[in-house]
């Protein structure tokens, strides 16, 4: 079922329902609905939804294939330096903030690096 697989990515990324309501455009009451089967996404969401979580659209779609991508999307570039440890805690707490917080986030950043 299409649900179970969207709660496994997200679980498997640490990611909350309202994170990914809010990276595809969605109310979180409409994840919940999906990943309890009581409806299914979209196609368009469905895409959005195995970008985000970086599954295979397969995998997302039917169950068949690997969950994990053997590719990278040209939209996630790949990381081209290792990252130090304190930079990949950075990173997973700043993917689980939603959109409106990371931008709030970034230009505080921003702002306190010009002083």
């Amino acid at each position: 079922m299409i649900g179970f697989r969207i709660k496994e990515a997200r679980i498997e990324r640490k990611h909350s329902q309202q994170w990914l309501a809010d990276e595809i455009g969605v109310f979180q009451s409409s994840v919940s609905a999906w990943e309890i089967g009581r409806s299914e996404p979209t196609t368009e969401n469905l895409s959005r939804i195995a970008l985000v979580l970086r599954v295979s659209h397969d995998w997302l779609a039917t169950g068949r294939g690997a969950m994990e991508l053997s590719y990278v999307p040209a939209e996630i570039p790949p990381a081209e330096l290792p990252l130090g440890e304190d930079q990949k805690n950075l990173l997973e707490l700043f993917e689980q903030l939603p959109r409106d917080k990371r931008a709030t986030l970034l230009q505080f950043m921003r702002d306190w690096l010009k002083k």
